[in-house]
């Protein structure tokens, strides 16, 4: 996970955890759905890191934890979200495409080399298949 159920309650406070996800006792239910969300949110945002880097980062980006509290909070609130909420996601998941583009960088070495494919796929009398590259 980018981020742990403190690192939530350092941004958006105990009482909104307490909202989101409430237990028995009134404390946030850290085992279930906070943490849920974050192995969610942590898992959404490795099907972007990981077109890009080899997974899963040995030394991640700080700013990876903001990131991953964004779209916890966004999957949290569910269908009550606020467009603050929202839009915070919305920016989060963005970030990731620049990420996936090469726009932004994490500042990772391990960077692994990623080709991408344009719209012709016709070279002379060879077309290029995911089959037909498999004897190269």
């Amino acid at each position: 996970m980018y981020a742990q159920v403190t690192d939530m309650q350092m941004r958006f406070g105990q009482e909104e955890l307490e909202q989101l996800a409430p237990s028995d006792t009134g404390t946030v239910d850290q085992k279930s759905k906070v943490e849920s969300a974050l192995n969610d949110a942590s898992a959404e945002m490795n099907t972007y890191l990981g077109s890009v880097y080899s997974l899963p980062l040995t030394d991640p980006n700080p700013y990876l934890k903001t990131i991953c509290c964004d779209i916890t909070r966004f999957r949290l609130w569910d269908d009550a979200v606020s467009e603050e909420v929202r839009k915070r996601y919305e920016d989060a998941i963005a970030w990731l495409k620049k990420v996936v583009k090469g726009d932004v960088s994490l500042g990772i070495e391990n960077q692994e080399e990623v080709f991408y494919a344009t719209t012709s796929t016709n070279a002379g009398n060879r077309t290029f298949t995911r089959t037909s590259l498999d004897d190269f």
